[in-house]
C-alpha cells in the first residue's frame, strides 16, 4: 500500500490483480485503456471521499490597489473548506460574495477605485483571460495575506511517469472489480 505510485506500475499491478499478462508485447492494445479506466478511478474516489493526507493550506499576499489575484495553484476551489484574512496578526473570517451594495460602499469600479483595510469579502470573477479572486474593498496597504484552506488538486494520471495521489491498492482494486465485474467473474466481489 502506498501513494505516489507511477502509473506504469498501477497498470502492472491491475494486470496481475484481473489475471492478464505481465509481457509488455502481450496486450498492449489494452494498455490505454487500463490508463483510463485508473484515472476514473482516481477521479471518482477522490471525488467520493475526504482525504486529510490531501489537505493544503494555501497563501495569497493582498497588495495595495490590486482587486484581483490569481488562483493558488495546487488547490481545488470546489472542495475549499475555509478562508481566512490575517490582518495586523489576527486571523479574520471572510464573506464570499461581492454584490452591488458593496460597492455602493467602497466603489471597486470608480475611476479612482476606493480601497479600505481589512478586506472584507472575496468571489471568484471570469477577468477576461481567466478567473481570479476579486477582494472588496481593493487593500489599501501590503498588510494583508489570505489563507485558504482545502484539498489539494488531484494530479494527473496521464503518462506513465505520473503518480497516484491515492492508494495504489485503492484504485488497483476497484478498477479490477470493475473489469472483473464486466468479464462476470466471480471473483470480482472480492477483489471491491
Amino acid at each position: 500500500m502506498a501513494r505516489n505510485t507511477q502509473l506504469l506500475s498501477l497498470i502492472a499491478q491491475l494486470r496481475a490483480e484481473t489475471g492478464r499478462s505481465q509481457e509488455v508485447a502481450v496486450g498492449i492494445d489494452e494498455v490505454e485503456n487500463l490508463k483510463v479506466i485508473l484515472q476514473r478511478v482516481q477521479e471518482q474516489l477522490y471525488d467520493d471521499y475526504e482525504w486529510p493526507h490531501l489537505r493544503v493550506q494555501k497563501t495569497v499576499s493582498l497588495a495595495a490597489g490590486q482587486r484581483y489575484y490569481d488562483l493558488p495553484s495546487g488547490l481545488n476551489f470546489d472542495r475549499i473548506e475555509d478562508i481566512k484574512l490575517k490582518y495586523n496578526g489576527v486571523y479574520q473570517d471572510l464573506e464570499r460574495g461581492i454584490d452591488f451594495d458593496d460597492y455602493t460602499s467602497y466603489d471597486s469600479n470608480a475611476t479612482t477605485p476606493e480601497r479600505s483595510n481589512p478586506a472584507q469579502k472575496w468571489d471568484i470573477r471570469e477577468t477576461g483571460s481567466s478567473e481570479q479572486i476579486e477582494i472588496w474593498p481593493i487593500p489599501s496597504d501590503n498588510t494583508q495575506t489570505l489563507y485558504f484552506f482545502g484539498t489539494k488538486s488531484l494530479g494527473n494520471l496521464i503518462q506513465e511517469a505520473d503518480t497516484a495521489d491515492l492508494d495504489d491498492r485503492l484504485i488497483v482494486l476497484f478498477a479490477a472489480s470493475e473489469i472483473l465485474a464486466r468479464q462476470k467473474s466471480a471473483d470480482a466481489k472480492q477483489k471491491l
